[in-house]
């Protein structure tokens, strides 16, 4: 067994490697788990862990419409265009159109976005931190290359 599971957590999945090793149900319990933590914290703000994960997309640069956003959110187009209009009645984006083109359609950060984003943002770098505490600067290096790689290798074996 490669992991550090307790003897509670070891049921094995197939012989030779336990369900808590296995790299699907890991990276969902840290999701979950991490995602759960920043919610109790940031839910007293207003801010929900989809609202957090569009204002810092936006924030990245990553793309303002619709497609970026979800691509970038991991966020239904659907379910996201639910949240933007939350987040459009809460202040924090707004919709605009590009002048060279009314049929598209932009999210962008108002002013009160970016001061709740400067209110979450160290609570998120807090879970980060706590996350990899314990890790050198080279382990987390590798880990975060590490895990681009395997999103690579599932981006690239799943593309339609």
């Amino acid at each position: 067994m490669c992991g550090a599971a307790s003897d509670q957590e070891t049921g094995i999945l197939v012989p030779g490697l336990p369900l808590s090793d296995f790299l699907p149900y890991l990276v969902n319990q840290i999701a979950n788990r991490m995602n759960t933590d920043l919610r109790a914290q940031i839910r007293a703000m207003g801010l929900s862990v989809p609202q957090w994960r569009v204002l810092a997309v936006l924030q990245a640069g990553l793309g303002n419409r619709i497609g970026d956003l979800s691509k970038h959110t991991i966020i239904e187009q659907s379910t996201l265009s639910r949240v933007i209009d939350q987040m459009v009645r809460d202040g924090l984006v707004e919709r605009r159109s590009p002048r060279h083109d009314n049929r598209v359609v932009e999210v962008h950060m108002t002013r009160h976005g970016r001061a709740m984003l400067e209110q979450v943002l160290p609570i998120a770098m807090a879970h980060y931190r706590h996350a990899v505490k314990g890790l050198s600067k080279q382990q987390q290096a590798a880990l975060v290359g590490l895990l681009h790689l395997v999103l690579a290798n599932v981006q690239d074996r799943f593309r339609a």
